[in-house]
């Protein structure tokens, strides 16, 4: 469920586009240096929004340096420095992808299923630090998988119970956080409700063919692995009454800086993300398998 909120890069201003890619490399090497270089694997656009939005409310936030890493090493990049921001994003992320991998190793077999139990054993000391580092995020996150799990198993046919636990994961994600405590989390709960519908929507044809659980296949009862008219315009409002509410919870904000970032992820890479896995032309290639690559 990674890798769909993103900017629309056409729109951005050249600088803005300049320090979104900044947050990300500088989201990868917090990651490496607090928690080891396997873990930046599994970096992904969404924490990197997070990481975005908790710098732009920080009054020393916006520093940015120059480095070098594996992935760029003969070229200095530009990187956000690091922040309380970061940082926590930075935990999050690792946090996630441990599940992630969890999630994977229970619903998969064969070579996928293998490759992330090895996988895993590689990431288990960076996850203990992250997990001690945010102790009630990690709770937090196995309780809302754990329902999760269960709606799958019982093959529930809503869509607002299963994309609520997974949205509470992201609400839970800034519930302590210092300032703005609650608009944040508002604003995340309705981006991580996006999240998992949308997912769900760009999934229907592979969880069709495996019968494994789809809302939106359960929920139009769908005999066909096809977004047709009615079940397209039913998930299009859907989906944007999510992006609404988010919006609404970020005006209450009053970030220091990267707002036009900020608006412009929210207000159009969303929508077109939408519209694509809508329209089933979405693709993940763009940054798949292309470490720090959009």
């Amino acid at each position: 469920m990674f890798g769909f909120v993103r900017p629309l890069r056409g729109e951005l201003k050249v600088r803005e586009w300049e320090r979104f890619q900044s947050v990300y490399c500088g989201l990868c090497h917090t990651i490496r240096r607090r928690y080891g270089f396997m873990q930046t694997m599994m970096l992904s656009y969404d924490c990197t929004y997070l990481a975005l939005v908790l710098d732009a409310l920080e009054p020393g936030g916006g520093e940015q340096c120059k480095r070098r890493c594996v992935m760029h090493p003969f070229r200095r990049r530009t990187c956000a420095a690091s922040s309380d921001g970061m940082i926590r994003a930075a935990a999050v992320s690792v946090i996630l992808c441990w599940h992630k991998l969890a999630d994977t190793i229970a619903d998969d077999r064969g070579a996928k299923r293998l490759a992330a139990k090895i996988f895993r054993l590689f990431l288990r000391r960076g996850y203990s630090k992250a997990a001690a580092e945010l102790p009630l995020f990690d709770r937090e996150t196995q309780s809302c998988l754990a329902q999760l799990s269960a709606l799958e198993r019982q093959k529930t046919p809503s869509l607002d119970r299963p994309a609520d636990a997974f949205a509470s994961i992201l609400r839970a994600a800034v519930a302590d956080w210092r300032t703005d405590g609650r608009i944040l989390q508002e604003m995340f709960y309705h981006v991580g409700r996006w999240i998992y519908l949308v997912d769900a929507c760009d999934d229907i044809q592979d969880d069709f063919a495996s019968g494994s659980y789809n809302p939106v296949l359960l929920r139009w009862q769908m005999t066909q692995p096809e977004l047709l008219p009615p079940v397209k315009d039913a998930m299009n409002h859907t989906l944007l009454q999510s992006l609404a509410a988010a919006y609404h919870a970020y005006i209450l904000l009053h970030p220091l800086r990267d707002a036009g970032i900020i608006e412009n992820i929210l207000c159009q890479g969303l929508p077109e993300v939408t519209r694509l896995v809508l329209n089933g032309t979405f693709s993940n290639h763009g940054g798949k398998n292309r470490h720090g690559s959009l």
